[in-house]
């Protein structure tokens, strides 16, 4: 079975440039405390709605608009058009690299917090279900992995079979391209450039 990583255009830079997905805590703008440090995958085909960048512009990337509203569509390829399009990294679920969050240890620790308890809930309410989440503990090399990206209104498949470690001049060259735009979508918005968070002495 395949999992997927969603992300957006102005996280591809420097996920290339590191040449892995990193674990929540590592590269992030967020000040919110983090209640777990994995990298979070998912079966769903839809984009996550509790990954939705929430832009003011775009009502429907409010997440409380969709706890209230089951019926609100998102129009990836709208928001992508202004802040450039989202993407998906995919995985086999039988790479052992990842593990099923609904059995996991780590998930049974969070069974008595009430945070995450809440957390769960709000990812149900917006219907992408909980119990379809994967996790990583480690930072996810980009080692055999597929990328798509969202474009009239589907998934099309950009790399296939694809190791950064035995990359094709092909996939080099599509690799850069990606990079260039999702740089020139940084600077264009004022957007900062992801940089994992130095590791404490």
């Amino acid at each position: 079975m395949k999992i997927y990583h969603y992300t957006k255009c102005n996280r591809l830079d420097s996920i290339f440039n590191d040449g892995y997905i990193a674990t929540e805590m590592k590269r992030t703008l967020n000040s919110a405390p983090k209640h777990t440090d994995n990298v979070w995958l998912t079966e769903k085909l839809q984009y996550p709605k509790t990954a939705l960048p929430h832009l003011s512009m775009f009502a429907e990337t409010s997440l409380l608009l969709h706890i209230t509203n089951k019926h609100v569509h998102v129009d990836l390829d709208k928001i992508g058009a202004v802040f450039g399009s989202f993407y998906r990294f995919g995985f086999d679920s039988a790479d052992t690299r990842f593990k099923k969050w609904w059995f996991c240890e780590e998930r049974k620790a969070k069974r008595q917090d009430d945070d995450w308890i809440r957390m769960e809930s709000i990812a149900n309410k917006v219907g992408d279900d909980a119990r379809t989440f994967w996790i990583a503990e480690n930072d996810v090399l980009l080692e055999n992995f597929s990328l798509e990206e969202h474009i009239d209104g589907g998934w099309k498949t950009i790399l296939t079979n694809t190791s950064l470690s035995n990359l094709s001049s092909n996939e080099q060259d599509v690799i850069a391209k990606l990079k260039e735009i999702s740089y020139q979508k940084c600077v264009e918005f004022n957007i900062p450039i992801f940089k994992p968070l130095p590791i404490a002495a």
